[in-house]
Protein backbone atom coordinates (compact mmCIF):
# COMPACT_ATOMS: atom_id res chain seq x y z
CA UNK A 1 0.00 0.00 0.00
CA UNK A 2 1.64 3.54 -0.98
CA UNK A 3 2.15 5.60 1.71
CA UNK A 4 0.93 9.94 1.70
CA UNK A 5 3.86 12.20 0.75
CA UNK A 6 4.24 13.65 4.17
CA UNK A 7 3.13 17.10 4.20
CA UNK A 8 5.48 18.64 7.10
CA UNK A 9 8.43 17.46 3.95
CA UNK A 10 6.36 19.52 1.39
CA UNK A 11 6.78 21.96 3.99
CA UNK A 12 10.28 21.63 4.87
CA UNK A 13 11.29 21.90 0.50
CA UNK A 14 9.06 24.75 -0.34
CA UNK A 15 11.13 26.72 2.79
CA UNK A 16 14.70 24.74 1.34
CA UNK A 17 16.55 27.42 -1.44
CA UNK A 18 15.77 26.59 -4.88
CA UNK A 19 19.19 24.89 -5.90
CA UNK A 20 18.70 22.25 -2.68
CA UNK A 21 14.88 22.19 -3.59
CA UNK A 22 15.35 21.46 -6.91
CA UNK A 23 17.90 18.45 -6.17
CA UNK A 24 15.86 16.97 -3.12
CA UNK A 25 12.38 16.85 -5.22
CA UNK A 26 14.83 15.19 -7.47
CA UNK A 27 16.31 12.39 -5.16
CA UNK A 28 12.99 12.10 -3.07
CA UNK A 29 10.73 11.02 -6.66
CA UNK A 30 13.46 8.41 -6.82
CA UNK A 31 13.51 7.18 -3.86
CA UNK A 32 9.32 7.41 -3.81
CA UNK A 33 9.72 5.00 -7.54
CA UNK A 34 12.32 2.44 -5.79
CA UNK A 35 10.49 2.19 -2.55
CA UNK A 36 6.62 3.05 -3.22
CA UNK A 37 5.80 2.13 0.70
CA UNK A 38 8.38 4.04 2.19
CA UNK A 39 7.21 6.12 5.09
CA UNK A 40 8.65 9.69 4.72
CA UNK A 41 8.70 12.16 7.86
CA UNK A 42 10.84 15.20 9.36
CA UNK A 43 13.03 13.72 12.20
CA UNK A 44 16.34 15.63 13.31
CA UNK A 45 14.90 18.82 11.20
CA UNK A 46 15.46 16.73 7.49
CA UNK A 47 13.18 14.79 5.69
CA UNK A 48 13.84 10.78 6.95
CA UNK A 49 12.69 7.72 4.78
CA UNK A 50 11.82 4.38 6.38
CA UNK A 51 10.91 0.84 6.08
CA UNK A 52 11.21 -1.54 8.13
CA UNK A 53 13.79 1.25 10.44
CA UNK A 54 15.30 3.96 9.01
CA UNK A 55 16.60 3.81 5.67
CA UNK A 56 18.05 7.49 4.40
CA UNK A 57 17.58 11.09 5.10
CA UNK A 58 18.00 14.16 2.67
CA UNK A 59 20.02 17.25 3.94
CA UNK A 60 22.36 19.97 2.96
CA UNK A 61 25.59 20.38 2.07
CA UNK A 62 27.70 22.16 5.36
CA UNK A 63 28.48 25.02 2.20
CA UNK A 64 24.84 24.77 1.11
CA UNK A 65 26.26 24.52 -2.28
CA UNK A 66 24.27 20.76 -2.78
CA UNK A 67 22.69 17.96 -0.69
CA UNK A 68 23.57 14.69 0.18
CA UNK A 69 21.19 11.40 1.17
CA UNK A 70 22.64 9.91 4.16
CA UNK A 71 21.95 5.96 4.19
CA UNK A 72 21.15 4.85 8.29
CA UNK A 73 23.10 1.80 7.91
CA UNK A 74 26.01 2.62 5.20
CA UNK A 75 28.58 1.74 7.28
CA UNK A 76 27.20 -2.45 5.91
CA UNK A 77 26.28 -1.61 2.54
CA UNK A 78 28.71 -2.65 -0.23
CA UNK A 79 29.42 0.74 -1.78
CA UNK A 80 30.47 -0.60 -5.32
CA UNK A 81 30.54 2.21 -7.11
CA UNK A 82 32.88 3.70 -4.39
CA UNK A 83 30.94 6.90 -3.62
CA UNK A 84 30.18 7.11 -0.14
CA UNK A 85 31.61 10.05 2.21
CA UNK A 86 31.22 10.13 5.49
CA UNK A 87 33.58 7.00 6.34
CA UNK A 88 34.66 8.59 9.48
CA UNK A 89 31.16 8.62 11.07
CA UNK A 90 30.11 5.32 12.85
CA UNK A 91 27.54 4.31 11.09
CA UNK A 92 26.13 6.78 8.06
CA UNK A 93 27.60 6.89 4.98
CA UNK A 94 26.43 9.45 2.60
CA UNK A 95 26.23 10.30 -1.27
CA UNK A 96 26.75 14.14 -2.32
CA UNK A 97 24.86 15.58 -5.14
CA UNK A 98 25.73 19.33 -6.23
CA UNK A 99 23.91 19.17 -9.12
CA UNK A 100 20.77 17.68 -11.14
CA UNK A 101 23.75 15.59 -13.44
CA UNK A 102 25.39 14.07 -9.99
CA UNK A 103 22.72 11.62 -9.63
CA UNK A 104 23.19 8.57 -10.71
CA UNK A 105 19.40 6.90 -11.28
CA UNK A 106 20.47 3.90 -11.26
CA UNK A 107 23.01 3.54 -9.04
CA UNK A 108 20.85 5.34 -6.54
CA UNK A 109 17.77 2.66 -6.71
CA UNK A 110 20.86 -0.11 -6.36
CA UNK A 111 21.91 1.74 -2.94
CA UNK A 112 18.26 2.28 -2.00
CA UNK A 113 17.32 -1.52 -2.77
CA UNK A 114 20.41 -2.67 -0.64
CA UNK A 115 19.82 -0.47 2.08
CA UNK A 116 15.56 -1.87 2.33
CA UNK A 117 17.12 -5.41 1.96
CA UNK A 118 19.35 -4.69 5.15
CA UNK A 119 16.62 -3.61 7.21
CA UNK A 120 14.80 -6.40 5.84
CA UNK A 121 17.45 -8.82 6.68
CA UNK A 122 17.94 -7.16 10.16
CA UNK A 123 13.87 -8.23 11.00
CA UNK A 124 14.08 -11.47 9.68
CA UNK A 125 17.11 -12.36 11.83
CA UNK A 126 15.43 -11.16 14.70
CA UNK A 127 11.80 -12.99 13.92
CA UNK A 128 13.84 -16.00 13.61
CA UNK A 129 15.51 -15.90 17.06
Amino acid sequence: MKQEKSNDVDLYLRRTPKLLRDLMIEVRAIIWMTIPDVEETIKFTVPFYSRQGLLCYLSPLKKKDGIYIGFAKGYLMSDESGIFTGKNLKQIRHIEFRKSSDIKKKMLREYLEEAMMLNELKRDIFLFK
